[in-house]
């Protein structure tokens, strides 16, 4: 079971208690786009609290209003809740070491551990980067010898 899943079951059970009520108000279990999607349309309470989208004015800050290919206004996610479960996934894999950590100990690594991360993310996107261009300038070069060959 994910952390997902078990803050969704915590959600559902303590949503009936009426100690917690003024902290629902203001509190949001967020959950990545696929995760919400696989949930039914009828879990109001998923739909409403765990929604990574909501134009309610909930979370303000993870949507904005945009124009859509056809000049359509729609809602465009500014949040990549993928790219936040694929961290956390990885960071997964640290667990056993980081539970006896120090409070001073934890954030040291975990900061280092997120710079170096985050440092091999961007190379890794930047190596993708260039080989795509040296890919398209090598189709462009061949198209260019065999325009001149056919001239010939």
């Amino acid at each position: 079971m994910t952390s997902q899943h078990i803050s969704v079951l915590t959600r559902h059970h303590i949503t009936n208690d009426g100690e917690f009520q003024s902290w629902f108000k203001t509190t949001h279990f967020i959950v990545d786009s696929y995760h919400y999607t696989n949930h039914k349309t009828t879990d109001v309470v998923c739909r409403y609290w765990c929604n990574p989208a909501g134009t309610n004015g909930s979370a303000p800050n993870l949507v904005l209003p945009a124009v859509d290919k056809k000049g359509n206004p729609c809602w465009k996610r500014t949040f990549n809740t993928q790219a936040c479960e694929q961290l956390n996934s990885w960071l997964g894999g640290y667990e056993s070491i980081l539970k006896w950590m120090t409070p001073g100990n934890f954030d040291w690594f975990l900061h280092t551990m997120l710079f170096y991360h985050s440092k091999y993310i961007i190379e890794k996107q930047k190596a993708q980067k260039e080989r795509k261009e040296k890919a398209e300038k090598d189709v462009s070069n061949s198209k260019d010898e065999n325009s001149d060959n056919d001239t010939m």
